[in-house]
């Protein structure tokens, strides 16, 4: 029995050499050039779909209806964390997925501060270069995800610090804070559709 396990140690030794696998005997640094974001992908500017915090994407449009949002994780420690993550975008596999960001890219985030249940999100002025249903898109993108921080009931987002007439999801322009409510059906559910009502005997 110990000759045995001799020998399945001695293959394993063998095969992890001729695989270049190599262990370090202690830390070393990293070169420059090989060094990258942790828990970031290369291929796109989101991160990692990890964590307990959750961020609105773009979902694919079937049959030419309205796109869903849908919820992915990221890890956020405070809003202004979680914003920035959102601004990021989808990672390369959320790509893969056909999830995407209405919000266009080279938004920033200038200020984020919480009163009364007020969230008052500051963008820069990229967020305009979005239009129609895009921008509807991302302003669903910027409530949903906002309102999953504790304590938002509502969202006033503005740009470069002025206020702005938003549309919410029939169109119509707003400039009172968003809510989720802003935004009816604009989120896929992993609920099942209701089981019909079964039909009384004798009916």
């Amino acid at each position: 029995m110990n000759g045995r396990r001799c020998i399945v140690a001695l293959l394993s030794a063998v095969l992890l050499t001729a695989c270049g696998v190599q262990t370090d005997e202690s830390p070393r640094d990293i070169a420059d050039g090989q060094r990258g974001p942790l828990g970031t992908s290369n291929a796109s500017g989101g991160g990692a779909a990890s964590g307990t915090e959750r961020i609105y994407l773009v979902g694919p449009a079937p049959g030419g209806e309205v796109p869903l949002l849908a919820p992915v994780a990221r890890t956020a420690d405070t809003p202004t964390e979680l914003l920035e993550a959102l601004l990021a975008g989808a990672n390369s596999s959320e790509l893969g997925q056909q999830l995407r960001s209405a919000i266009p890219a080279g938004t920033e985030l200038n200020g984020v501060g919480l009163q009364g249940g007020t969230l008052r999100v500051d963008l820069s002025a990229e967020l305009q270069a979005a239009s129609g249903e895009d921008l509807i898109d991302a302003l669903a993108q910027l409530v949903f995800t906002s309102s999953e921080l504790d304590g938002v009931r509502q969202v006033r987002i503005l740009v470069d610090g002025t206020g702005q007439l938003w549309p919410v999801g029939d169109g119509t322009l707003s400039s009172q804070p968003l809510t989720v409510y802003d935004y009816p059906g604009r989120v896929a559910t992993a609920q099942p559709d209701y089981p019909a009502i079964p039909t009384p005997p004798g009916g």
